[in-house]
């Protein structure tokens, strides 16, 4: 409970002494003592103030410790060591916190104050089906969301589909050649061809659409196969999204950019700041002006825009619709890209540190103790789809989350399918199934939740449980604020782990005791409910048999 004792002290210091300078409670300690005896809590916030309020830290710490005396939260709290605060919690504060956690939404709060946000992720170009690594960045940016919201900031999703230049020509190339060699001919494709054995499934569906392509001239050909191409896979890619219940307000069109004359409108801005110049006939972006290594090319000498100049154009589009902030999901190759984009919204006018980038590692695949792999020389990857198919949504959202996004995470396929506790999806999905059924067999004794006897709930475990609890609120704080989902996996892994201790220790339905079962059954029923918001935010099922 480190940060409910660090707004309490706070709180006390203001009224006290008038301060509200944060940065001596940023550094300093708020721990559990090695020793039983100095309470729950401890800190030596009074060491670090004696020297702002020019005051003995022993005299801080004692008006401290008085006025937080007076609180109902706090069975004692005292002064040692010479500054040091010790603070133990009251009977009344556990059954408190314990009414809040079945009774309130107290996972709930105002952090983000309303701030306006553009979660831009996945973003994958619709030159193919989504492989693994697209699909960790989807949960990455889909459990940032349900975090947001539930902190009080107001985010929304967008997909950016990379619908335009060079890379969708390549696809109507791949397709047409792929149509050539169904129709009998002996093709040699270009070297640099969308190589997988879905270019052959599109080729096959185009020509059963439209047997006649093949009579087309190349150029007419090669477009049509190029937006059937695009349309075909974005259509897949929200299918497989779908089956990882990844949703989106916004598909934001690139080809949406060129049509509507954005890009060009973007960069007559740029020129008329002076930041974009001509050399060896291509049009250049002064970057380094704003911190990037070289300049960048936006227009290539043969006419053509880069893929930089619609990214420029995009997010001048996301700060025109007035977002307070932007947050791109990006793979980790995209790591040089970032110096330059943030350079251009620089030159545009706007805080670089208006856009942030969470970088996404790669996913490693296993299966039987060896690395699943596919063929590079085929252009082959492992399909997303391929993955939820063998092991369920549930366990791939799940341990998608179980590292950092920045870390590389190896998925072992057979541990996720294990039905035991070392599976750590189903060590959470399991303990909430566990109380759903200790909650419906005590009901049918005619023993039922109530917060009446709560005072009998002062064992050790009980009093764990019920703070290990709470600290769902901060966790999720702590996961908005840091941009790190990932959070609320560890949390729900060890809040699982503190109720098997209690239940291994302590008997729930005493028919000797009515008043203590119910009390323990009211306690149940909030580490429950603890659960299934823990896996709600990670949209991961939970049930009530297993």
């Amino acid at each position: 409970m480190k940060e409910f004792i660090k707004e309490k002290v706070k709180e006390a210091v203001r009224e006290l002494f008038k301060f509200e300078n944060e940065e001596p409670f940023e550094r300093a300690s708020f721990e559990k003592p090695k020793k039983k005896e100095f309470g729950d809590f401890s800190t030596n916030i009074a060491f670090l103030l004696s020297r702002e309020l020019k005051k003995n830290p022993f005299e801080v710490a004692k008006e401290i410790s008085e006025k937080l005396s007076q609180s109902p939260q706090f069975e004692k709290v005292e002064v040692a060591g010479g500054g040091f605060i010790n603070f133990t919690f009251s009977q009344g504060f556990y059954e408190e916190l314990l009414k809040e956690i079945v009774e309130k939404e107290f996972y709930a709060s105002n952090l983000g104050k309303g701030e306006k946000v553009l979660l831009e992720y996945v973003s994958a170009n619709p030159t193919g089906p989504l492989h693994v690594g697209h699909g960790r960045g989807a949960v990455v940016g889909d459990v940032l969301y349900r975090i947001m919201k539930l902190t009080g900031y107001k985010p929304e999703r967008e997909f950016y589909i990379n619908d335009a230049g060079r890379q969708i020509k390549l696809l109507g190339i791949s397709i047409y050649y792929r149509i050539k060699e169904l129709n009998g001919e002996k093709v040699e494709l270009p070297e640099d061809a969308y190589q997988g054995e879905y270019i052959t499934e599109v080729a096959r569906e185009l020509l059963k659409k439209n047997p006649k392509i093949v009579e087309l001239a190349e150029e007419e050909a090669v477009k049509e196969a190029s937006e059937f191409g695009k349309e075909f896979l974005l259509k897949r890619i929200k299918e497989d999204l779908k089956e990882l219940r990844v949703e989106f307000d916004n598909w934001f069109s690139e080809k949406s950019l060129y049509e509507k004359g954005e890009v060009e409108k973007v960069l007559n801005l740029l020129k008329e700041k002076g930041l974009v110049y001509e050399k060896e006939g291509a049009l250049w972006l002064k970057t380094t002006a704003f911190g990037d290594d070289k300049d960048r090319v936006v227009k290539r000498s043969n006419g053509e825009y880069t893929y930089f100049a619609s990214d420029i154009a995009y997010h001048y589009n996301k700060i025109k619709r007035g977002y307070d902030k932007a947050i791109n999901v990006w793979g980790a190759d995209h790591h040089g890209y970032i110096k330059r984009v943030k350079a251009a919204i620089e030159a545009l006018g706007k805080d670089p540190d208006w856009l942030e980038v969470i970088l996404i590692q790669l996913v490693k695949l296993f299966k039987g103790g060896k690395e699943v792999k596919m063929s590079k020389r085929k252009g082959e990857f492992v399909p997303l789809r391929w993955l939820i198919n063998q092991v369920g949504a549930d366990a791939v959202r799940f341990f998608f989350l179980l590292k950092r996004h920045d870390t590389p995470l190896d998925f072992d396929i057979d541990l996720a399918l294990s039905t035991k506790s070392e599976n750590p999806v189903y060590y959470v999905q399991y303990a909430h199934a566990r109380l759903c059924s200790i909650i419906d067999k005590a009901k049918e004794e005619g023993f039922y939740p109530s917060p009446d006897s709560l005072h009998l709930l002062n064992s050790q475990e009980e009093r764990e449980l019920i703070t290990k609890s709470y600290l769902l609120k901060y966790e999720i704080q702590k996961a908005a604020q840091k941009r790190e989902p990932h959070r609320i996996t560890y949390y729900l892994i060890e809040l699982s782990s503190t109720l098997h201790k209690f239940y291994n220790k302590h008997r729930v339905v005493n028919r000797e005791n009515r008043e203590l079962t119910q009390a323990r059954l009211y306690l149940i029923e909030g580490v429950r409910k603890t659960i299934e918001i823990g896996l709600k935010i990670l949209n991961v099922k939970a049930p009530r048999r297993m």
